[in-house]
């Protein structure tokens, strides 16, 4: 007889915590662009920049760095990286050498 209430205790236990599964589960909020902060909006352009250079899409990295460097002109790396995408830039148009003599 005891056993049977513990079972049937557990089993509504557990349907209670089934019911309210939905009041745990952290919704995810998105903000449009009028109530992010400008830290935020500069951090996203940064982390572009970085996939851009990644890629080699130089003229893409570059202006979403200037815009990183608009937003938050006191984020501490995009000057850093901005010499990186010059640097990349010039390393990918400087001309192979092909080690035949004329």
């Amino acid at each position: 007889m005891a056993s049977m209430v513990w079972i049937i205790l557990i089993a509504a236990v557990a349907l209670a915590v089934w019911a309210y599964r939905d009041r745990w589960r952290t919704r995810a909020v998105t903000l449009s662009p009028e109530v992010t902060s400008p830290a935020t909006l500069a951090f996203e352009s940064f982390t572009h920049g970085n996939s851009c250079l990644a890629e080699g899409k130089f003229a893409e990295a570059t202006a979403a760095f200037h815009r990183a460097l608009e937003l938050d002109p006191k984020r501490p790396h995009v000057a850093d990286r901005l010499a990186e995408v010059a640097r990349r830039q010039q390393a990918a148009s400087a001309i192979p050498s092909t080690g035949i003599a004329s």
